[in-house]
């Protein structure tokens, strides 16, 4: 009786596990969201079709997730299948993950050196030619442990003898955005770029980049491989698997990638024979399974020092516990800080629509009255002109004209007649908004070359002072800045004649204060605080007659040089105008 009990149990339990057996599993098929366009978008298609096929009746799910969280369900045992580079399933390894096929394309005749870093500078960058020059340099990579965007090149570096952690100064780091790296590389914001070999082709391709803008360090010449590259090459992206993969089911898998037929570009899938280059890779930079051998390290260091840990925890706990209680009460001011702050943000943006609006209207104003400007700037260049021609008629009629007098007017004529079509010149410029050439400058050269060109203007009626405590240099346009100064001499000069003062003076005083360089003109008028006001505003002007196209000018053209202008009461009581320049790094030329 017992016999047979026995035979209905084994029996019923074999049917039970062959009902299981047969029942219908899910497999999971997590693939590295970095893998289009590495491998073509059709061979990554047509292999998910053939692993659902090689799988049923079980179901496949698939789903692309970022490398972090690839790693994390290959170490959890949570994805059956994945693709992936062959440094990340080798660094599993320890814990079951086993690299099944390797991906093969046109690029590359072996499959065991496919995939590997391109280290790309600017063209022009002459202090780079080799990685011992690329040390202490800025860098930017893809991730920190993607393969080919990193983990290649850093391999590179550790094998010409340098530590890897402490070889750049800065990296940075942007993920799949890849075209970025090149970007930062030609703007200057990092010295090095690692991209993935044959991926500065495909960039080329989509005209992100052209050969001749770049450098290339450390090229390798490999008759296997196409595509640029500065280090070892390692076997490509790879299909792993899991434990969790019952042996049928891998080799029903394996075969059916195997006879899949070349897609995109070409690409299949085929053995890689060899990944000793891999893990010597991954040992060099202490990953994967030597990785875990030094967090051994780190927990016996923290039994060792237990209680100072123990110690800085409490003293954390406490600091946690002291943070809560003081977050509720800014939690609350932080409210009413968000609300303000989003107030005084709709208050700039209208601000700043108005600003723009204003400057809009000022330059419309000033561009529509630049005929008034021309013949303000061009009166004493022609009046000169027509004093010269007649004092030769004048001579020519009496007999009195010589060679030494005719020469002297004619270089006259000349001069007057070129700093009227500079003027000109000058003035299109600034109406067509367009950046004169500027030259480095030595400032009072420039004020003394201004002040001769006012008196031989104005002749002598106004005393002009020029102080200067040492040699101040600034990158400016000369002629305009020339402009600027007899612009405002002759307005202190109107200004002083207007008022009626005996002993008419104006001082220029040159200086330089930290990174500026600073011209400050006084004269010994007066003038009224409103009046000072209104010298701020674009058409102003303190004369009767006119319309402030002048100091707009002015204005405009110190602003364009990266200044400023100010307006202030002098203790003498006149105008003070204040011109601040960037200054050159250095005083001695």
């Amino acid at each position: 009786m017992n016999k047979i009990l026995r035979l209905i149990a084994a029996v019923f339990c074999f049917l039970l596990l062959s009902a299981q057996a047969e029942e219908p599993k899910e497999y999971t098929f997590a693939i590295n969201s970095a893998v289009t366009p590495l491998l073509h978008a059709a061979f990554v298609n047509q292999t998910i079709k053939t692993v659902e096929r090689a799988v049923a009746p079980a179901k496949l799910k698939v789903t692309y997730v970022e490398l972090p969280e690839l790693e994390k369900l290959i170490e959890d045992h949570q994805a059956d299948f994945f693709i992936s580079t062959a440094a990340t399933i080798r660094r599993y390894q320890d814990l079951g993950a086993r690299d099944v096929l390797t991906a093969s394309s046109p690029f590359s005749k072996n499959p065991n050196r496919s995939e590997g870093s391109l280290f790309i500078v600017k063209a022009n960058r002459s202090d780079i030619n080799s990685i011992a020059d690329l040390k202490d340099k800025r860098a930017a990579a893809g991730r920190p442990t993607a393969f080919g965007m990193y983990l290649a090149g850093m391999g590179e570096i550790a094998a010409d003898g340098y530590d890897p952690k402490t070889f750049f100064r800065s990296t940075q780091f942007y993920g799949l955005n890849r075209d970025q790296i090149i970007k930062d590389v030609l703007d200057g914001k990092v010295d090095v770029g690692i991209l993935r070999a044959c991926y500065l082709e495909d960039a080329v391709n989509r005209k992100v980049v052209t050969t001749d803008q770049l450098k290339f360090i450390n090229l390798k010449n490999d008759p296997d491989h196409i595509c640029l590259h500065s280090t070892r090459l390692y076997p490509n992206w790879s299909f792993g698997s899991n434990p969790s993969v019952p042996p049928a089911v891998l080799s029903a898998v394996a075969a059916g990638l195997i006879a899949q037929k070349p897609v995109g570009i070409g690409l299949y899938w085929s053995v890689a024979s060899d990944y000793t280059a891999v893990d010597n890779l991954l040992k060099s930079l202490r990953l994967g399974s030597y990785q875990r051998f030094s967090k051994e390290w780190f927990w016996q260091r923290i039994v060792e020092y237990r209680f100072w840990i123990l110690s800085a925890l409490a003293a954390f706990a406490l600091l946690l516990i002291h943070s809560f209680i003081v977050s509720r009460t800014v939690n609350i001011r932080t409210r009413e800080l968000k609300e303000s702050l989003k107030r005084e943000n709709r208050s700039f943006n209208e601000a700043q629509e108005a600003h723009r609006r204003l400057m809009k209207m000022q330059r419309a104003a000033v561009v529509g009255q630049i005929s008034s400007l021309i013949a303000h700037e061009l009166n004493q260049p022609l009046a000169g002109i027509k004093l010269y021609a007649r004092t030769l008629q004048r001579a020519k009629d009496s007999g009195t004209l010589t060679e030494d007098k005719l020469s002297t007017a004619l270089a006259e004529i000349r001069t007057d007649a070129d700093l009227a079509a500079a003027i000109v010149e000058r003035v299109r410029s600034y109406a067509k908004g367009t950046r004169s050439e500027r030259v480095s400058s030595e400032v009072s050269e420039l004020v003394n070359k201004a002040v001769r060109e006012f008196k031989r203007q104005s002749g002598e009626r106004v005393e002009v002072w020029v102080l200067q405590e040492q040699p101040v240099y600034i990158i400016v346009n000369p002629l305009e800045f020339e402009l600027v100064i007899i612009n405002l001499l002759r307005n202190a000069a109107q200004a002083l004649q207007e008022l009626g003062v005996l002993n008419p003076k104006v001082a220029l005083t040159i200086k330089r204060e930290d990174n500026k360089a600073l011209i400050a003109i006084e004269d010994n008028g007066y003038i009224e605080k409103e009046k000072i006001e209104k010298l701020s505003e674009p058409t102003n002007s303190t004369k009767a007659d006119g319309l402030g196209l002048g100091l707009q000018i002015v204005r405009s053209i110190i602003e364009n040089h990266g200044g400023k202008i100010f307006f202030s009461r002098a203790a003498s009581g006149g105008l003070r105008v204040e011109i601040r320049l960037p200054a050159e790094e250095t005083t001695e030329q």
